[in-house]
This record gives structure tokens, C-alpha cells and sequence, in this order.
């Protein structure tokens, strides 16, 4: 098979979607060395570099065009075909919000949320999210030959709000790449220690992208209730983080974005997790957190719970002393935190990208 892949997100800094196409591609390649894999970005300027994974049967092409006139070029003309620049397809996945114009491809589309349909208010950019909830979306769902939604949630919204067949989504579930099983030694933890300034014990908290639907302010106001000597540790980008937050800071740190080798170390090292985010169509920092070994606490709202299990303990995320309660007890209780690492591990052994990769390509086989 010859098969695209919108890798646009890839080589943008942070966030789950950059996640989802940075651990599927090269899983997909590597099941597949027969096919050809061609990753495609279209952006004007050049603020980063195009992500490469580096395999042999993986090409990558940029096309070097403003990409809003390019995507009103598919919406309203339908033209021009991607063929065109890209070469003969049989499959082009769209990773979000956009599929292109094709002269005989089969079309995939993956669609992680429906949040802001559900809850607008949950987001700070939303002119972005108006454009790509209410517009890119539905003209995508509607060129879509299947779509792939992260989650049973995601799947029950798509129904829900979008109307879309049901016959034509296909559940996948992303996975957790295997160096977030870390058995860090004291040599590596004190580097880690001196290089991002953090010292035992702590509460850690991955955000993703910033928004308010992470639900940063309550939940560092519960972690100072419950633990005030503890201070929480929150992974993301600091000026998004800051945003939120405004003033309130006291006690918090904020290492930024971290490096791919150091987040699992960091998950590791602290003495639970928080992710009691307001809504969800997966939650990637929640499954990661698990594979990591950390105790977790998460929502009871969205994806959460489906992914989740029986692995955490679930909140309900609009509660200050719900979440602060949650925190005391998990912290106090030994036995506990150790059934929720061995049962967090084991449910996080169950969704992997090997699994993830062969439905993904059981799935181009039969539109092919």
C-alpha cells in the first residue's frame, strides 16, 4: 500500500496530537515494511523543522504553501488532489480536522475529541476551535471513508453530536510507548533532581495543551489543602501554565516542557499523579502516568474512566474537596498506592502501539 499521513502536529511542539502521530508512524512503518509511508505537512513558513523519523520506508514532503489557502482550495473546489503532490495513494489519514482533495484514495480520519462541541467554555483560542469544531470537521467527517475515534467516549459523541454513522467509526485505542517503564537509579534521579530543580517529595501533574478544561487552579488549590508540604509539579509549557494560573504560584513548580527521555523519569519520582481534567476523548497523561508507576488520581468525566479502569481513583473534577479528600487518602495509605501502581501498570501493559498499529492497518486493508 501507499499511504500518507497528515504529520502536520508532528512538527509542532507539544500536545497529544503531536504524541498520537510521533509514536503511531514509526510502529505502523515497522509492522509494514512493504508499504510506503509518506508523511505530509503543509505550512508557509518554517518555524521548525519536519519531523523525520528516519526509516526507510518513510518519505517526507512539505509542501511550502499557506495551508489555510490550500485547505478553502479542497473545501470549496475540491482541488487539488494531494496526488498531485505526493504521488499515486491508496490510503490518506488525516490526524485533524483536514482530509484533502484525492483522485482515488481512500480517506481515514481520526478524531481525538469532541470536547469543545460539548463544553466551549472548557477553552481559552475560541476563534481556533469555532474553525475547527464547527467548519474543518464536519467537511472532513463528510470526505471520510472511515474514522477512527480515540475512545468509546469520542465514538458516543461522534454519534451523538455529529450524527455520524456508526458503521463507519472504528474504535482504536492509542498506546504508551515502552520507556515510560523506568526503574531510574539514584545517579539518574539526582541528575534529574539538579537539572530541573525538583527534590522528593512532590505531586506531579501533566498537562498537554494548557486549557481551562485541565482544571490547573482548583486542582492546585486541593493540593495545597491536602499536602501543603508537598508542592505539585506541572509539566507543560510555562507561559500557558502561568496563564491559568495567574497569581496563584505559591509553592507550585514548573519545569516546562520536558524531554521525551526525562518525562517518565519525572512521572517516576513523584508520589502520585494528578489528571483530574474536566473532559477528555483519552487523556495520554493519565495512561503514561500508569506505565510510569505512579499512583493516579483522575476524572470521572469523558474518556477518563474508560481508559483508566479500575487502575485510579476517580473524581469528580469540579469538587475542590472531592479532589483534595483523594489526594490525602492516596497519599496516607500505603496499601493503597501500592495496588493502584501494580494495577495501573497492568492496564496500561493492555493498551499498547503495537496493538494500536496492526487495527490501524487492518483497517487500510479492508478500504483497499
Amino acid at each position: 500500500m501507499r499511504i500518507a499521513i497528515d504529520a502536520f502536529h508532528a512538527s509542532q511542539g507539544y500536545g497529544g496530537i503531536n504524541r498520537y502521530v510521533r509514536e503511531l508512524v514509526p510502529v505502523l512503518a515497522a509492522a509494514s515494511p512493504h508499504d510506503s509511508f509518506t508523511l505530509f505537512t503543509n505550512r508557509f513558513r518554517q518555524w521548525s523543522p519536519v519531523w523525520d523519523p528516519g526509516l526507510l520506508n518513510v518519505r517526507c514532503y512539505d509542501l511550502r504553501f499557506p495551508r489555510r489557502l490550500v485547505q478553502a482550495c479542497w473545501d470549496h473546489l475540491d482541488w487539488p488532489p494531494v496526488e498531485v503532490f505526493v504521488g499515486s495513494l491508496d490510503i490518506f489519514h488525516g490526524m485533524h480536522f483536514v482530509l484533502p482533495a484525492v483522485r482515488g484514495a481512500r480517506r481515514v480520519l481520526t478524531v481525538h475529541d469532541l470536547t469543545y462541541l460539548k463544553h466551549p467554555e472548557y477553552f481559552a483560542d475560541r476563534s481556533l476551535n469555532e474553525r475547527g469544531y464547527r467548519k474543518e470537521l464536519p467537511r472532513a467527517l463528510a470526505r471520510a471513508d472511515a474514522v477512527i475515534a480515540d475512545s468509546q467516549q469520542t465514538r458516543d459523541d461522534l454519534i451523538e453530536l455529529m450524527g455520524y454513522p456508526e458503521g463507519r467509526i472504528r474504535v482504536i485505542y492509542p498506546g504508551v510507548d515502552e520507556r515510560f517503564w523506568v526503574s531510574p537509579d539514584s545517579a539518574s534521579w539526582a541528575e534529574m533532581k539538579a537539572r530541573y530543580g525538583l527534590s522528593r517529595p512532590y505531586l506531579v501533574f501533566v498537562v498537554g495543551t494548557a486549557e481551562p478544561r485541565k482544571n490547573l487552579p482548583r486542582t492546585v488549590r486541593a493540593a495545597r489543602r491536602a499536602a501543603p508540604g508537598v508542592p505539585p509539579v506541572i509539566i507543560g509549557e510555562r507561559a500557558a501554565i502561568r496563564g491559568l494560573l495567574g497569581d496563584d504560584l505559591a509553592g507550585v513548580i514548573l519545569p516546562g516542557v520536558l524531554a521525551d527521555k526525562d518525562l517518565p523519569v519525572v512521572l517516576n519520582g513523584a508520589e502520585l499523579a494528578l489528571y483530574p481534567s474536566l473532559y477528555e476523548g483519552f487523556g495520554f497523561p493519565a495512561l503514561e502516568a500508569m506505565a510510569a508507576g505512579v499512583p493516579l488520581i483522575t476524572s470521572d468525566r469523558g474518556a477518563l474512566p474508560e481508559v483508566v479502569g479500575s487502575a485510579a481513583v476517580l473524581v469528580d473534577p469540579q469538587s475542590e474537596d472531592a479532589i483534595a479528600d483523594a489526594i490525602r487518602r492516596v497519599l496516607a495509605d500505603v496499601d493503597l498506592r501500592e495496588r493502584l501502581v501494580k494495577r495501573g501498570q497492568a492496564r496500561a501493559r493492555e493498551l499498547t502501539w503495537d496493538v494500536a498499529a496492526q487495527e490501524v492497518l487492518r483497517l487500510y486493508r479492508e478500504l483497499v
